[in-house]
Parts: C-alpha cells; sequence; structure tokens
C-alpha cells in the first residue's frame, strides 16, 4: 500500500477538487457555447423563411418560386448562397427549390404537413443527406386559398467547426490552468508545511533526558503558533509527570532502603554469635518491627499506585451518612489515642450525607485522624468539626500539634514528603498519607486543604459533594 505524504495528499486533494470544478465549467460552457450557435443558426434560418415567405405574398397572383436573386438584379442574395430553399404543395410536391439543390431535394417528413396545418415551425437535423449534417426548418405559408410550406436548410459544417475549436479552446485552457494549479499548489503546500517541517525536527531533538527544551515559537498568531503553544503546554505537562515519577523512585528508593539496612545490619550484628533467647526476641522484635514499616509502605504505595491508574473513578459515588464514618473512625483510634494520652473530641455531628465511594471516604477520614493523633503530644486533643458550605460537607480536623510551618505547606501533599514535626519526633510513616488523600477527594469531586495556627496545631478539612 503506497503511503502518500502530508504535502502529497493535499496537492491531490486540490487537484482533483480544481479538476472537478474545471470540468463543470467547461462541460456548462460548451453547453452554452452550444446552445448560442444552433440559436443562431437556427435564427438565420427562421429569418431567410420569413423573409421568402413575405415575397411569396407580395407577388401571389404567381405560383410560389424561389428567390436566388434579388428582383430587377442578377446577383445573388449572399445570406441564401449556403441555404437549401424549397417550396412544396399540400401533397408534398415540390414548387420550387433553389439552385444550389440541383435534382436533390430535401427530404419532406410524412407528418409534416399536419404539423404544417397547425402553424408549427419544425426544425429537424439531417446527418445523412450530404456529406455535412444538415439543419432543415419546415414553415407553413398560405398564399390565398392554396397552402405550401418553405423548407430551408444548411450545412452545420461551420457550426461544428465553431464547436470543436471553442471545445479545444475549452481544453487548453484547463489543462493550462491544471499546470498552474499543480506548479503553484506544490509552491504554496511546501511554504505552508514548512514550519511543520521544522517542528518535527525541533520535536525529533527533545528526549527523556532533554525535556526542559521547548520548540520556537514562530512569533505569529496563526494555526502553527497555536499548534507550538500547545506542544510546549504538552511538554510542560511531560517535564512534570517525568519529574514526578524520577522523585517518586528516588524517594521510594530511599525510603525502602533505610528499614532494608537496618533490618539487614539487625540481623547481622545478632548472627555474629550466639546469644542469650531474650536478646534473640529483641533482635526478632525490632526485625519485625522494621518489617511492619515495610508492609506498611508497600501498602500504601499499592494504594497510590491503584488511585493514579482511576480505579477510584470506577467505583460507584452514592449517598453516604458522615456521622456513622466518623464514628467508626473514632472507635477504631480510640486505643491509640488512649495510649498516647490524646482526647479525640467531636462536636454533635450535622447530619449530612455526601455522594461519594463509601470505602474512599472511610480512607480520607481514617488517615487524616490517624496523622492528626499522631502528631498531638501527650495530653493534646484533636478536635472534628462537621459543618456544610454551599453544596460541600466540610469535615475540620483540628489538632494540637507543633503546626506546619508556613515554608512547608506547599509540599505537604508531596510524596515521600515529611515535615520537620516528622522528621525531628522520628514519627513513624513514609509521608503518603496525605498524597493519597488528596488523590482519593480529587477523585470523588472534592478538596483537601491544610491551615496552621500562630501558636501551633494544624487544621487539615476536607470537602465533600453533598448529596442531592
Amino acid at each position: 500500500m503506497i503511503r502518500l505524504t502530508l504535502k502529497k495528499r493535499v496537492l491531490l486533494w486540490h487537484l482533483a477538487a480544481v479538476g472537478l470544478i474545471l470540468s463543470l465549467a467547461a462541460f456548462a460552457a460548451d453547453l452554452v457555447f452550444s446552445r448560442m450557435v444552433l440559436g443562431q443558426f437556427d435564427q438565420s434560418l427562421i429569418s431567410l423563411a420569413q423573409t421568402e415567405g413575405a415575397l411569396a405574398l407580395a407577388d401571389s397572383k404567381e405560383p410560389p418560386r424561389v428567390h436566388d436573386v434579388a428582383p430587377g438584379t442578377s446577383a445573388s442574395f449572399l445570406p441564401r448562397l449556403d441555404k437549401f430553399i424549397q417550396i412544396v404543395d399540400a401533397n408534398g410536391h415540390v414548387v420550387a427549390r433553389s439552385a444550389n439543390l440541383g435534382n436533390a431535394r430535401l427530404p419532406t417528413p410524412p407528418d409534416l404537413m399536419d404539423e404544417r396545418h397547425r402553424g408549427d415551425q419544425v426544425f429537424e437535423t439531417l446527418e445523412h443527406f450530404t456529406d455535412e449534417p444538415v439543419r432543415m426548418l419546415s414553415v407553413p405559408l398560405e398564399v390565398g386559398a392554396a397552402r405550401y410550406a418553405i423548407q430551408v436548410a444548411g450545412s452545420l459544417d461551420d457550426a461544428n467547426a465553431a464547436l470543436r475549436t471553442a471545445r479545444y479552446l475549452f481544453l487548453t485552457m484547463a489543462v493550462a490552468i491544471l499546470g498552474a494549479v499543480v506548479l503553484t499548489g506544490s509552491i504554496l503546500t511546501r511554504g505552508l508545511l514548512r514550519p511543520i517541517d521544522r517542528i518535527v525536527v525541533q520535536a525529533r531533538v527533545i528526549e527523556g533526558s532533554a525535556l526542559g527544551q521547548r520548540l520556537q515559537h514562530p512569533g505569529s498568531h496563526d494555526e502553527i503558533a497555536r499548534l507550538v503553544e500547545t506542544l510546549n503546554e504538552m511538554l510542560d505537562r511531560i517535564e512534570q509527570v517525568f519529574e514526578a515519577q524520577r522523585r517518586f523512585t528516588a524517594d521510594a528508593s530511599h525510603e525502602l532502603r533505610s528499614p532494608l539496612s537496618r533490618l539487614r545490619a539487625e540481623l547481622e550484628v545478632t548472627l555474629r554469635r550466639p546469644r542469650e533467647r531474650l536478646e534473640y526476641e529483641e533482635a526478632l522484635r525490632s526485625c519485625l518491627a522494621e518489617v511492619e514499616r515495610l508492609s506498611r509502605m508497600a501498602e500504601e504505595l499499592l494504594t497510590l499506585a491503584r488511585l493514579e491508574a482511576g480505579e477510584p473513578h470506577e467505583a460507584p459515588l452514592e449517598p453516604v451518612r458522615l456521622a456513622p464514618i466518623l464514628d467508626e473512625a473514632v472507635a477504631r483510634l480510640e486505643s491509640e489515642a488512649r495510649r498516647r494520652d490524646v482526647k479525640v473530641l467531636m462536636d454533635p455531628p450535622v447530619d449530612l450525607s455526601v455522594k461519594v465511594a463509601p470505602a474512599a471516604a472511610t480512607l480520607v477520614v481514617a488517615n487524616v485522624l490517624d496523622n492528626a493523633v499522631k502528631f498531638s503530644p501527650p495530653g493534646g486533643w484533636v478536635r472534628i468539626q462537621v459543618t456544610s458550605e454551599g453544596r460541600a460537607a466540610v469535615v475540620a480536623v483540628s489538632d494540637s500539634g507543633p503546626g506546619v510551618p508556613e515554608e512547608e505547606m506547599p509540599r505537604l501533599f508531596e510524596r515521600f514528603y515529611r515535615g520537620s514535626a516528622a522528621r525531628s519526633t522520628e514519627m513513624p510513616g513514609a509521608g503518603l498519607g496525605l498524597a493519597i488523600c488528596r488523590l482519593v477527594v480529587d477523585a470523588q469531586g472534592g478538596g483537601i486543604s491544610v491551615a496552621s495556627a500562630p501558636g501551633g496545631g494544624a487544621t487539615v478539612r476536607v470537602r465533600l459533594p453533598l448529596a442531592p
């Protein structure tokens, strides 16, 4: 299968369109010109027949005759030199004929006399009367009480020659115009597609290691400029995705390497010499803690991968009451909050229903409450408030922890990012909780934000769409 380039396809389509237009124009011009030439020829036959009839009526005392010469002269009528004239009576007998007919006679159709009685003008084209096609006109003539028919005929050779010349001229002009279209179309197509060729060359240079490069803007405001702007915007998004992937890979490798290194070191130290049972148990508990941390991180990474694959969009959205979800999350964290000596306070919840996937709402509320309890100091508190704002339900979770510095706010929802409070207290976690929450909430059509009070403490606000 032959594959044509865009340039050739545009040129061929342009050529086909112009060829079709020229063909229709030439056909219409030929039709109009043919009718005009034949109309003029028929009009000359009518004029000659009317003149002959008028002369016959002027001399009505004598039988009709053909006036080959002007009365009182010996010169022939010039308009009649190339015309055949014949007069027939009611019985179809030839009464008179022009000298140029000789002994020949124009054919008389059987129904000519009937049409003559109706006063009709009858045109015919005689293809085989002579060596040339002949156009014949028959008109009625009444001289006194006698009825006749005047037949006037003329050769179509000159008319056909004029039509052939015109058709040759039309064809020559069409070919010349098509040639000009090919030439100009090729030049215009090459000029129009040259910027696209430059864009293709520039785009091929950009690779994964050079995503910072951008296509050169042509400086205009046409379609090519919009194409370049769109491609550059796409490159911006691709660069952001690649950069996020690089950071994710580097952070994931770092976070996985640390517990694996500690686990390996713990096992190597334990195996260097025989130890007491208590020492083995202590080493195994330490290894189990690292394994649990790796398990939690693996689960969070799998959750993150599922979210980015679009699985939240596949979960059906349905009306869900918020109060049971909050009660369940508080009950699940009760033992951990008691162990940390943190009070969980919940204002009387407004009975609101949100349209979300139930599992998604449970996941977000559990993660936010877990963070609030984890960062609250012993003797601290966590407070839950539920309000409605417009068409959204807002779950605000406040804590009495150290808060979030202003400079760390933009990075709180990044993967594997752990703030200064988490690093300084060596709080367990991989920095994936808020990133997962944002993906889940965005997929449900809501939003999540964090605010920090000047004296300490942070408030996480989760917005979910209200059910109708």
